[in-house]
């Protein structure tokens, strides 16, 4: 991936041009892959619709890619989606879901840990 960045570009008839100089990203940031992001945008739509979630936020940074959850717009997050891997084919990428600074969930398969936030379904006997 590339980002154009525009410089002006200083003539000898004073008349302003633009150049397009083109800067390599660093190879080392982790994104979200489509199947992820959709997993987990599902999750926070039904969670949304409860009211127990409010916003979410993407950060990438270097090995790593976050999906934060907040309750309110201005509060810390709430959860912290994590994808960590380092760049590569065979690299299999570790998923954890943070509260503040406690890892409540560890797993290579993020379907996993995205279950912790399903509803337990139970059988109560009847009348007994």
């Amino acid at each position: 991936m590339s980002v154009v960045k525009f410089f002006k570009k200083n003539n000898d008839n004073n008349s302003e041009s633009y150049s397009a100089n083109t800067i390599k990203l660093d190879k080392n940031f982790i994104f979200f892959s489509k199947f992820e992001l959709t997993a987990i945008l599902n999750l926070y739509s039904k969670q949304v619709s409860k009211g127990s979630w409010r916003d979410y936020a993407l950060d990438n940074k270097i090995n790593t890619a976050i999906f934060s959850v907040y309750r309110h717009t201005h509060d810390k997050p709430l959860y912290q989606i994590i994808k960590k891997s380092e760049k590569g084919f065979r690299n299999k990428p570790e998923f954890y879901i943070k509260s503040e600074v406690q890892i409540i969930i560890k797993s290579s398969e993020l379907l996993t840990i995205l279950s912790k936030f399903e509803k337990k379904l139970s059988i109560k006997k009847y009348g007994s």
